[in-house]
């Protein structure tokens, strides 16, 4: 897990080190990673802030207990969400809180002891591993990569730079009603279901003998899209969500970070014709509530290992506003043609093959 990183690239990049934490634990363990930074998996340089963080650090009134509570109060009653309703939606929040703080307090002993640990490849883990998850969860997919450290957010880190990422699909009878609260519910019950999965998938591996960091998909701390993509599982659509061939973008996406290279890599570019469908489609920007989807994409980040460019086409303050306030709106992946499943993955494939001959 060594790496050659100095305590001077991971504290002293000015204001670009600094970033906002999703929890109290997660800013527990970006403190204790400043006392091992010759261990630690941090950010590149050129690594930018994104996700959950982002729109906290955009919007500091969510950031105490209270404003929490209020804005989900205010989503609740802009979506028209009837009152038997709420109490589902306590259970769900709870089911995140409770799978964020596991996932923090999982990795807590590993801090005692952060060189790296010898592990002994097993034949045929990696088979065991989604027999394990098709009979537990039966929806989930999992891909396996190496962690570029550009798609980890600015001024965070791993422990590990190996990821498997798992993914669990949204209902596509739910999405249907975007951005109402039933679309808004069923985005949280995946959150908190997903979060479940990789705590569970972490567990199973430590049974193997491998150290491993699962990450709520919830105030998560890499670029979950762009990483699941690397890793074969799909690619990114214009409105920056992975697209994958089973459900389009009615996933939810959360990675298990570990020590070794215990299984081969799925990487492929085989999906990436998704990219040039999307520039024929551009439905996703016509109907986009608030306009958060531009014509143009702009480069994030250039030269990213596996991947080239991390470019996006979203106006993050619009889209990130308007998730918050619908409990993650979902217009984008209702209307979206590959939301369909089925085969239509293959059917738009075959359009786009048509245009290029």
């Amino acid at each position: 897990m060594k790496v050659s990183t100095s305590k001077t690239q991971f504290e002293t990049r000015g204001s670009q080190s600094t970033s906002v934490a999703f929890s109290e634990k997660e800013t527990h363990y970006l403190e204790r990673g400043k006392e091992h930074p010759d261990l630690i998996y941090p950010a590149h340089p050129d690594s930018v802030q994104e996700g959950f963080e982002y729109l906290y650090a955009a919007r500091k009134d969510l950031r105490s207990s209270s404003g929490q509570q209020s804005e989900k109060a205010n989503s609740a009653r802009h979506m028209g969400m009837p009152t038997q309703a709420m109490a589902s939606m306590i259970k769900i929040m709870s089911n995140i809180q409770k799978g964020s703080s596991q996932s923090w307090e999982d990795i807590e002993p590993y801090f005692e002891e952060l060189e790296p640990a010898p592990f002994e490849p097993k034949p045929g883990l990696w088979d065991e591993l989604n027999r394990f998850a098709k009979k537990k969860w039966g929806d989930v997919r999992i891909g396996f990569t190496e962690l570029p450290r550009q798609m980890i957010f600015r001024g965070k880190y791993t422990l590990f730079r190996y990821a498997l990422v798992a993914s669990q699909e949204m209902k596509k009878d739910k999405i249907a009603y975007a951005p109402e609260f039933r679309a808004g519910q069923e985005v949280m019950r995946v959150y908190g279901s997903l979060g479940l999965v990789v705590n569970e998938i972490a567990r199973w591996l430590r049974k193997q003998g491998l150290r491993c960091q699962s990450n709520h998909p919830m105030g998560g701390i890499t670029n979950t899209p762009s990483l699941a993509g690397k890793a074969g599982m799909g690619w990114q659509g214009r409105f920056g969500l992975l697209i994958t061939p089973e459900y389009g973008p009615r996933v939810r996406l959360a990675p298990v970070f570990i020590e070794h290279k215990c299984f081969e890599f799925t990487d492929n570019r085989d999906h990436d014709w998704i990219e040039e469908y999307c520039e024929l489609c551009q439905l996703c920007e016509q109907l986009c509530p608030v306009q958060a989807i531009n014509s143009e994409k702009v480069v994030r980040i250039d030269n990213v290992p596996g991947v080239g460019a991390i470019r996006t086409c979203i106006d993050r303050e619009s889209c990130f506003e308007y998730f918050q306030r619908t409990m993650g709106c979902s217009v984008c992946v209702k209307v979206c043609p590959f939301s369909n499943g089925g085969e239509t993955y293959h059917r738009l494939k075959s359009v786009v093959e048509k245009k290029t001959i």
